[in-house]
């Protein structure tokens, strides 16, 4: 963010401290410069135990309130069920209810591809000498999945976009994610008492592949999940593909990626899918930097 940028958090609440006290907090309180809508993952909550996550880690230019309707506790959230929330209707576009958001903030598309990875990847036919990951990935499936993915972000921008909205056309912000290392590192997320995951690692355990061919095709995935995202960015997207003011923000390569022997928090990752704080701050600071362009003019 430019020098003569303030950097200032945002302020964020939940739907359901819309019902708290006497008098309870508005996602449109004039206090606030901007107002934004958010919906995601677990990226989005405060997820994996005892991190952070992507929303509080947001410096923004403005004072900014951030409605998260990604609930603490929420785990593997696919796209189809983001896009259905029945709080995301009411509050994007439900008649004589729904709010003026300046913005909107999403996060989804990644626990489609991870919790799907079983399906994705085959390791029953490794040769040590066969070292093209494309070789153990099942294109076909892969390329079903990632068009449910657009397809559930085209219902988001309808739903923003309907008839009853008043946010239609503001602009809406997505990340694509970094690359995860297939490691036994589960994740504890708040509301839980037991460990989840891992995904990755299982997918790969006790098939004698090493563990940079897994790396590989892990990277190949996660490029094929951004490239999809891209391809629906309102300025440099695919013809065709393009959703009207979404903008896709491409994080990959910012995080270093996590040693797949450690088995808890390494490097930038507190687990296997999850960042840690500092891996959160460095996403959020390019996320930042690309909402204060757009929302600035």
């Amino acid at each position: 963010m430019p020098s003569n940028q303030p950097s200032l958090r945002v302020d964020v609440i939940y739907p359901a401290n819309l019902k708290e006290g006497d008098a309870p907090p508005s996602p449109t309180d004039p206090n606030y410069n901007w107002h934004f809508l958010a919906e995601g993952d677990s990226w989005f909550t405060i997820g994996a135990v005892p991190s952070s996550n992507l929303l509080f880690e947001l410096r923004l230019a403005k004072w900014t309130r951030v409605l998260n309707l990604a609930y603490p506790g929420d785990t593997i959230l696919h796209i189809s069920d983001l896009a259905a929330n029945k709080d995301l209707k009411a509050f994007l576009a439900k008649r004589n209810f729904n709010y003026p958001f300046d913005a909107l903030l999403l996060s989804g598309g990644g626990n489609d591809v991870i919790d799907a990875a079983k399906d994705l990847i085959d390791v029953s036919g490794y040769k040590p000498a066969k070292r093209d990951p494309e070789a153990y990935i099942n294109r076909k499936k892969l390329e079903a999945l990632l068009t449910s993915i657009q397809e559930g972000y085209a219902a988001i921008i309808g739903l923003r976009d309907a008839s009853n909205s008043q946010s239609k056309g503001r602009p809406a912000f997505v990340h694509t994610y970094d690359y995860p290392t297939p490691r036994d590192a589960p994740a504890r997320f708040v509301g839980t008492f037991k460990l989840l995951g891992p995904w990755l690692y299982k997918v790969f355990k006790g098939s004698a592949m090493d563990v940079q061919l897994q790396q590989l095709i892990v990277n190949r995935i996660m490029d094929a999940l951004a490239e999809s995202l891209l391809e629906l960015d309102c300025e440099h997207g695919k013809p065709g593909k393009q959703l009207p003011a979404l903008h896709v923000i491409d994080t990959r390569n910012t995080l270093v990626m996590a040693n797949p022997g450690e088995v808890g928090n390494s490097n930038d990752w507190l687990n296997e899918i999850h960042p840690n704080l500092d891996g959160y701050r460095k996403i959020a600071d390019r996320l930042s930097a690309r909402i204060n362009e757009v929302m600035l003019g």
